[in-house]
């Protein structure tokens, strides 16, 4: 939604994906999309797979810039691939290209604080580790968590607004 509203709901857009074997990248696309579809002034020009890697995200927004160099944003599965596609889009020339990606790692959060990435969304691996250490304590010393099997930790969108708030994967108030 961050992305759709600097998007200003349209102009022309590639989306990165990760290996296209592995089912968060399709999770993460159909996420993307469950968003972007509900808006019909937003095209996607090029979808390909830049495998989770940096260099090759790179090559392949290189690429792709040859014959879409008016595109306005993209839609990374990660954020090493975000970081591949802003490095492509600087050596191209081009700025004000929204991108996003999805892990809330350093380098993207340095990227967002500079204004050459948009957002990042957040994983939050540092508190689900944390959970998991503690309710296996919890579990060690009385047999229970008394929690349920499956719990949900929200993702956060780090923006300009937030970024300081991140550190190493971990997001504090």
């Amino acid at each position: 939604e961050l992305w759709v509203e600097a998007m200003g709901e349209e102009g022309k857009y590639v989306e990165l994906l990760g290996k296209e074997s592995d089912t968060n990248a399709g999770v993460r696309s159909s996420a993307f999309h469950e968003v972007i579809d509900q808006y019909p002034d937003l095209e996607m020009v090029a979808q390909q797979s830049a495998n989770w890697e940096q260099t090759e995200a790179f090559d392949k927004m290189g690429t792709i810039l040859q014959s879409n160099p008016d595109i306005k944003g993209v839609i990374c599965g990660n954020d090493t691939m975000a970081m591949g596609a802003q490095a492509a889009i600087e050596a191209a020339g081009l700025k004000d290209v929204q991108i996003i990606g999805v892990d809330g790692s350093d380098d993207v959060r340095d990227k967002i604080k500079e204004g050459k990435i948009l957002s990042t969304a957040l994983q939050q691996c540092a508190t689900i580790a944390r959970m998991a250490v503690q309710q296996a304590d919890d579990y060690l010393k009385t047999g229970t968590t008394g929690l349920e099997e499956k719990q949900l930790v929200d993702c956060i969108a780090i923006t300009k607004d937030n970024a300081d708030k991140l550190n190493a994967f971990d997001y504090t108030e």
